[in-house]
């Protein structure tokens, strides 16, 4: 299945590519009649750059922890009234694009094969160089793992001794720069980008680059011997069919355009400074633009946003548990809940609003850490929606069902995390509660330890009748003593509603997950998370 991570990156990653091939398109023609072809060539880099640049961390992260106020959702029957599930346009768009990358692969591989072929049995020759028994489009570089020369049948009757000195050298050059790993990673980005319509464009007029810069290496290495060049060019005959991952005389290459260029001068070493300046500063401008256009991993929510209380009630496998979570709009919220068979699932979730009767709720269930399902629901105000989700495997079923209440623009405290961002996050579990389930009255984070250590620890809280934390043992450790410690100390100062029984407060426990992450930027919370 294609995951709806995947599918982001491949559109971030889409815009920043074509964002750098269309400067470089427009920039090109200039360059190289300023500063030669290979100016033009390296002008390519900045694609690579850009295209990493937007797979980097994004410049800021801005993630709220919601504050859990209350568990108090009994656990009993209720009338489920439907929510519209949203159509999983992630997996209907992620097929599509899988259909059309495996087409443009084989039809890649029909043309390489096809190329291949007419070259007939390959000769080792004396001078460790290979000979074709046909003679269309080589002489070529022909190979991604091993490259090796290959030479046509007729090579010595065809050319002079000087115009194969000149041959060989281009194809040397191809070698020696790499050029066919360039090619291959261009046959790879039309795999991978075959719906963009700029691609087949800026991958042609990126290989006519790669030639035009390859015959300037030529003739500056050659001290001159344009005419024998030019003439060798001329002898050269064009490729029945294109050669994806290889170096070779094509038929697309401009021949006109290639021997005109033969009369330019060599680039000098100021031009040569100028032009590693210039792609130096183009690929670096690009790649820092796409890194900075991206937005935050998570929107900070702002602070007159509306708050709503979800109350979760989740049936694992027969196995029930209610939750309830308040929170701005925009900002995630997670719970976790594992049964006595050892399934643990795992969800986080936030609430947008559409209008003002319905919201979105939306976000991931997973199932053992992996991801199982990414749902997607409408639900109407005060009313409840579920969803039903099970593993591949059949081995478990996941129901939840929602209630979301509008609790207005509510002002809350907030108080500054320390540098740089560290955060922790702590959920809660019900865990043999007599008869309602203990919640949090007040939960304020743990401190982040010195260490900037990460991970998840399980407190099991024992609850006085009165709300205080009459016992606190850890029911599964980081593996960090610090983390173990500090998560400890948050949970003495915490305030719980206790359960009732007959409508008295009795004692109760509870486990609480609390989460310990870093994060690249400071943010602020609410003195709480779920």
């Amino acid at each position: 299945m294609i995951s709806p991570e995947f599918m982001q990156a491949l559109l971030a990653t889409t815009l920043a590519s074509s964002a750098a091939m269309a400067v470089v398109l427009l920039l090109r023609g200039a360059v190289r009649r300023r500063l030669g072809a290979s100016a033009a060539y390296l002008l390519w880099l900045a694609v690579p750059v850009a295209w990493g640049a937007v797979l980097l961390p994004a410049p800021r992260v801005a993630v709220l922890p919601m504050t859990a106020i209350s568990a108090a959702m009994p656990v009993a029957t209720r009338a489920v009234v439907q929510g519209t599930l949203m159509l999983p346009w992630v997996s209907v768009l992620g097929g599509i694009w899988l259909a059309g990358a495996l087409l443009t692969m084989a039809w890649l591989l029909r043309q390489q094969h096809r190329f291949v072929r007419g070259l007939g049995t390959l000769r080792r020759r004396d001078d460790g160089l290979w000979q074709a028994r046909g003679a269309a489009g080589l002489p070529a570089v022909v190979g991604l793992w091993r490259p090796r020369i290959v030479l046509p049948a007729d090579f010595e009757r065809r050319y002079t001794a000087r115009e194969r000195q000149l041959v060989l050298l281009h194809e040397q050059v191809h070698l020696r720069r790499g050029d066919i790993v360039v090619n291959a990673l261009l046959a790879a980005m039309q795999c991978l980008y075959w719906f963009n319509p700029l691609l087949p464009l800026a991958s042609r007029r990126c290989r006519e680059d790669q030639e035009f810069s390859c015959d300037e290496r030529v003739i500056a290495r050659s001290g001159g011997a344009r005419r024998s060049y030019g003439t060798a060019m001329l002898k050269t005959g064009l490729a029945l069919s294109p050669l994806p991952v290889g170096c070779h005389w094509q038929d697309q290459h401009p021949l006109k355009e290639r021997i005109a260029m033969l009369k330019r001068p060599v680039p000098g070493k100021r031009q040569w400074f100028a032009m590693v300046l210039l792609a130096a500063a183009l690929s670096a401008g690009l790649g820092c633009a796409a890194w900075a256009a991206q937005p935050a991993r998570m929107e900070t929510a702002v602070a007159d946003a509306a708050y709503y209380s979800v109350k979760l009630q989740l049936d694992v496998d027969g196995e029930a548990r209610g939750f309830e979570m308040r929170g701005q709009a925009g900002t995630p919220f997670a719970f976790s809940m594992e049964t006595a068979a050892g399934r643990r699932w795992e969800g986080e979730f936030e609430v947008r609003p559409l209008d003002a009767d319905k919201v979105a709720l939306s976000g991931t269930l997973r199932e053992g850490g992996q991801i199982v399902a990414t749902p997607a629901l409408v639900v109407m105000i005060g009313r409840a929606a579920s969803i039903q989700v099970g593993t591949k495997d059949g081995g478990s079923l996941f129901r939840m069902e929602a209630v979301v209440a509008d609790s207005g623009a509510q002002a809350r405290p907030a108080q500054d995390v320390p540098a740089p961002a560290l955060q922790a996050r702590a959920g809660v579990e019900p865990a043999d509660a007599p008869a309602s389930t203990v919640g949090f009255a007040e939960m304020s984070p743990p401190r982040y330890p010195p260490s900037m250590h990460t991970g998840e620890v399980v407190l099991k809280v024992e609850v006085a009748a009165d709300g205080t934390a009459a016992g606190i043992v850890v029911d599964r450790s980081s593996g960090h003593a610090d983390l173990d410690e500090a998560a400890m100390e948050a949970a003495r100062e915490w305030k719980f509603v206790p359960a009732y029984k007959d409508g008295k407060a009795v004692a109760g426990k509870v486990r609480v997950p609390v989460r310990f992450a870093m994060d690249e930027t400071t943010t602020t919370t609410e003195g709480g998370a779920s």
